[in-house]
């Protein structure tokens, strides 16, 4: 039994785990979650073609993903009856990384000696796997976890912890759901319902039909429920939702959708649930201008940015197709509208759309020709270089009027970030290096070209709240000392970054930053800057525990090095180091300075 102090510094790492979706410090920067998914899929693959891939001799990663969730730790420390009460309050959060929270809850699942967690675990699947993405993605962790000690995984509690998630869904939701997600991580609902031996003739008529849906499909559901009681509109609903088509093109003599179909289906979505989902519309079908133009007014707010390189790589965009300049004003106009800026999109994500429209990225194949018969001198064969991909960078016209609506929308989006209540005070580095780098995104093919003084600015707009926040303070290595840089309302991008190499340089000195910090009682201050060295890092560590101890504070410290990777994170309740610029990084320094973890 561990004692009081060392529970409380497990639950921090859980919560930590919890807001970052990363592990130790030799991962950060990387979602481990998805890198580890992504390897154990390519595992299966192998291992499903006889090809035999090993598991790492070094590092086993399923058991890194266990160690990340510190969740058999608090079990050990007796700790067990505060995972899921935990993992309940935190995903109320909007800075929660919910593929962090299911692998924590599916870890929760497994601890067998602990009946009462393993229970309430199974409970919380439907509240906590709001969609399906993250429900198959509980049953691949339940997977793999269970595979690892040589079980199947499809114990009694998980088939009723997935018999309750689809009886807690209204049927007309479950219908939109199974349609709009049909598969992901390598599952279905058919794999699922099969595996959990679910019973449809216990099930309410309406759950009936729609998971008779999802194995026989429409026709063979119709047959069946066509006259029995309260299916009609069901049946009608599930017409219009369902992803295969029902006409078909002479010259191809398959089905395949029109646009009149596309445009009937959009409506219904729209007229029934209030928003529209890019999930909802054909895949073919969104290289017709005609189903743009109709349902561009139609999609959720949330689904609005995504859209924008949807439409540039269909050439909707480009200034000079005449015939898209009226859907090229509508998505103009539709990115102005406050319900996008009011959505859950961030400046970060902006500032990625952004760039990956401006410098868009395609892949082209290299290697040896399938059946080629390359020959080198004197007759013996020569070995193809293995075929694979590189990027190349395509040429294009960007629309000035959609580059312009996106700042404006950057800007918005601060703007309604929720303001902190406790000062905070924000460093910038504006040296030259910061604005002719490319920081580091984890993943930066397609990602656009991100400067530090892009990445630094956008990391402001959001903890400042666009300008708007009175207990956040902007400040620049200046000289000797700071300058500060007022933030006036609505404030761009653009503008920020002005801002930033207008002002004298100076040298970051985070030891100066911490006085600042006590002479203007902020909380925390963070350090935005273009790389960090592992000297630097030492230093502010020992630097921030003489100032904590001499002045009895609690200050907290943040360091982003916008360009950093590879480096020692030392473990440390005052102190976060950030590698590199992500869509989550405010989140996660905002996290940080809110206390959360």
């Amino acid at each position: 039994m561990a004692t009081p102090n060392e529970a409380d510094v497990t639950l921090g790492r859980l919560k930590k785990f919890l807001v970052t979706g990363n592990n130790s410090s030799e991962c950060y920067g990387v979602h481990i979650i998805r890198d580890v998914v992504n390897w154990y899929q390519g595992f299966e693959r192998s291992q499903h073609k006889g090809q035999g891939m090993q598991l790492p001799k070094t590092t086993d990663p399923i058991e890194m993903l266990l160690d990340s969730s510190v969740i058999p730790k608090l079990v050990e420390e007796g700790k067990a009856d505060t995972i899921i009460d935990t993992l309940r309050s935190y995903n109320q959060l909007s800075c929660v990384d919910k593929e962090a929270l299911v692998l924590c809850l599916a870890v929760a699942s497994k601890q067998s000696d602990q009946k009462k967690l393993v229970t309430d675990a199974h409970s919380a699947v439907r509240e906590l796997c709001t969609n399906t993405h993250l429900f198959f993605l509980f049953i691949h962790f339940s997977k793999m976890i269970s595979k690892k000690s040589g079980h199947s995984g499809w114990g009694r509690g998980l088939r009723r912890a997935v018999s309750e998630w689809y009886l807690s869904w209204e049927p007309q939701r479950l219908a939109l759901e199974v349609t709009r997600h049909s598969s992901a991580h390598g599952w279905t609902h058919r794999d699922v319902i099969r595996l959990a031996h679910l019973k449809l003739k216990d099930m309410p008529l309406g759950t009936q039909v729609v998971l008779h849906y999802v194995f026989l499909g429409l026709e063979k559901t119709k047959d069946k429920y066509t006259g029995q009681d309260n299916t009609s509109e069901l049946l009608e609903l599930l017409q219009a939702l369902d992803r295969h088509p029902h006409s078909s093109t002479p010259q191809a003599g398959e089905p395949t959708w029109d646009n009149d179909q596309v445009i009937s289906k959009a409506d219904k979505v729209h007229d029934q649930f209030g928003g529209l989902s890019l999930h909802d519309v054909p895949s073919q079908s969104l290289k017709s201008q005609e189903v743009w133009s109709h349902v561009l007014d139609k999609l959720e707010a949330k689904c609005v940015v995504a859209s924008v390189n949807r439409l540039a790589r269909g050439n909707f965009l480009n200034p000079s197709n005449e015939l898209g300049h009226t859907l090229q004003a509508k998505l103009v106009d539709r990115l102005s509208q406050e319900d996008v800026a009011a959505s859950a999109t961030t400046p970060a994500q902006v500032l990625m759309t952004l760039h990956a429209y401006e410098h868009p990225t395609r892949f082209i194949a290299v290697g040896a020709v399938k059946g080629q018969d390359k020959r080198a001198k004197g007759g013996a064969t020569k070995v193809p270089r293995a075929p694979g991909k590189v990027s190349s960078r395509r040429t294009t016209k960007t629309n000035p009027k959609v580059v312009e609506a996106l700042h404006a929308l950057l800007a918005a989006s601060a703007k309604n970030i929720e303001k902190t209540t406790h000062r905070l005070g924000i460093f910038v580095d504006v040296r030259a290096t910061m604005g002719t780098s490319h920081v580091w995104t984890g993943n930066p093919v397609g990602k656009g070209e991100v400067t530090g003084h892009e990445g630094a600015a956008a990391t402001v707009l959001s903890l400042a709240s666009g300008g708007t926040n009175p207990a956040a303070t902007t400040l620049a290595f200046s000289g000797t000392t700071f300058s500060e840089l007022k933030l006036t309302e609505g404030i761009t991008l653009p503008q920020l970054i002005d801002k930033f190499k207008e002002t004298v340089i100076g040298e970051v000195n985070i030891e100066r930053a911490l006085k600042w910090a006590h002479e203007h009682q902020a909380e925390t201050v963070v350090v935005l800057t273009h790389r960090l060295e592992q000297s630097v890092i030492t230093a502010a560590t020992e630097g921030l525990q003489r100032h904590n101890e001499t002045n009895k504070t609690q200050t907290r410290l943040v360091l982003c090095g916008l360009c950093s990777r590879h480096l020692s994170v030392p473990h440390t309740n005052n102190l976060l180091v950030v590698l590199g610029f992500q869509q989550r990084t405010p989140t996660v320094i905002r996290a940080f300075h809110e206390r959360y973890f």
